[in-house]
This record gives structure tokens, sequence and C-alpha cells, in this order.
């Protein structure tokens, strides 16, 4: 075969890869929450958690440590799981193809309940490790599933979570989440009922940004006076003024006050 023959044939099947793979990309992203639960397999089962492998394997040891926080979980907030919605426990689905980890439906959650957490392989490889703390962000939400400020629930389950296992969530180190500048497109949704941003889920930096200062109100609040009174102000349904009654200052002046 000549050079030249080689050396179209080389550009042809690069051309073929270029072409397919935006494809195989949207074919791992169009894979929905219902797709992987019926392709799942069972691995391990407990009081409280089932554990789920999707199209990789799962470590059965990863019962125990979920299991682990849960308790820790329901200790912390002080309340316990609605199984009553929820069911009776916690599905738990690893796989290759969530692109952000999250509960059934994400955002949407609410309006079909379920106590179903989805996790990416790097969130479960790096809990099993202890150095991630996602699957306990992601069991918060289902504590708290029924909420009205989006900041507030991001940001309590990120403190929960970093108060259980002191390490990075997602992609942000633990040392991050004390410091850095925070733009005013992420502060005016913080305690507010916004909906979130249209650029959440598509653009990382940005909602590592969100995730973070979302996480420093919420410890601004719980620590300025405690949990209990923090909850009166997630349950609310007008937290920007509720703010006022149970805490004495303004909305602005919480976000100053934690630093932002």
């Amino acid at each position: 075969m000549s050079h030249t023959r080689l050396i179209i044939l080389a550009i042809s099947f690069i051309a073929i890869l270029a072409a397919i793979s935006p494809v195989a990309g949207q074919m791992k992203r169009v894979i929905g929450d219902e797709q992987i639960v019926k392709e799942s397999e069972l691995v391990a089962g407990g009081d409280r958690i089932e554990i789920y492998q999707h199209r990789m394997k799962v470590d059965p040891a990863f019962l125990r440590i979920t299991e682990d926080a849960y308790r820790q979980v329901e200790k912390l907030l002080g309340v316990k799981l609605d199984t009553a919605t929820l069911g009776m426990k916690v599905g738990i689905y690893v796989s290759d193809f969530p692109s952000v980890c999250h509960v059934w439906k994400g955002p949407n959650h609410p309006q079909d309940p379920r106590g179903l957490i989805f996790l990416h392989r790097r969130a479960y490889l790096e809990a099993m490790k202890g150095v991630n703390a996602t699957y306990i962000h992601e069991l918060v939400h289902l504590f708290m599933w029924r909420y009205h400020s989006h900041t507030l629930r991001e940001g309590l389950a990120e403190y929960i979570a970093l108060k259980i296992l002191p390490a990075g969530i997602g992609a942000s180190p633990v040392s991050s989440y004390g410091s850095g500048a925070i733009p005013t497109e992420v502060i005016e949704h913080l305690g507010t009922t916004k909906p979130p941003p249209p650029w959440l889920p598509t653009d990382p930096a940005r909602r590592r940004v969100y995730y973070l200062a979302s996480y420093r109100l919420v410890k601004y609040l719980v620590e300025f006076k405690d949990l209990e009174t923090f909850l009166h102000l997630y349950k609310s349904r007008s937290p920007e003024t509720e703010i006022g009654k149970l805490y004495g200052i303004t909305r602005e002046e919480a976000i100053r006050a934690a630093g932002m």
C-alpha cells in the first residue's frame, strides 16, 4: 500500500471518529434516571440502604460506608427520613453515566420524590477512599427533600456532609470552602427562593462557586445561632424576610458577615 494511500486512510479514520464522538457523548448524556434504574443490578442491601451497580462493578463494602453516613445525617439533622414518601430504603445507583451526582430528577425531585441517589464513578471511588463526601451531600437532600431556597438546600447539604466527612465534595477540595471572591450573579441567589441559574448544570466552574457560597452562608447562619434556628429558615416559604425575624439581620448583612 502506498504512503499516500495510508495518509488518506488515516485522515478518513480521524474524520469518522470526529463524526461519531459527539454522538457517543450525546448518547451518554441522554441516559436518564429511569434507564439507569432499569438496567442496574443489586450489589448489597442493608437496613436503610441498597447499593446498585450500572455497567460497572461496585464493592459491596460501600453499603457499610453509606449506612454509617445515613445514621450520622439522621443524628445531626435530628429528623427521620420521610419513608412514607421516599420509600423504606434509599437506593444508591453507581454508574458512569451521570455527569453530575444527584437525587432522583435533580432539582425537580420535589415534584416526584423518591429515595434514589445517582453517583458517578469518581464520586464512588473517592468515597471508598474517604476523600469525597458527595454521597453524604445527596443523603442530606433526601432527608430534607422539601425546600424553598435552592441555595439553602445546597448549602445545608454541603455543611452536614463536611461535618461528617471533612473532605472535598465533587471537584472542590475542602481547603477552598472558606475563601475566594463570590460574583454578583451568585450573590443574588443566596438565601432566596429564586430557581437555580440556567448555567448551573452545564458550567462546572460557576457551579463550584455557587455551592461554595451556599455553604458559607449556611455555615455562618448555623454557627451564628444553631441548626434548629436555621431549619426554621430552611422550611420558610419566604426566607428573604424570615431571616430578619430569626436572626435580626437582613439577607445582605448575613452574606457580608459570611465573608462575601
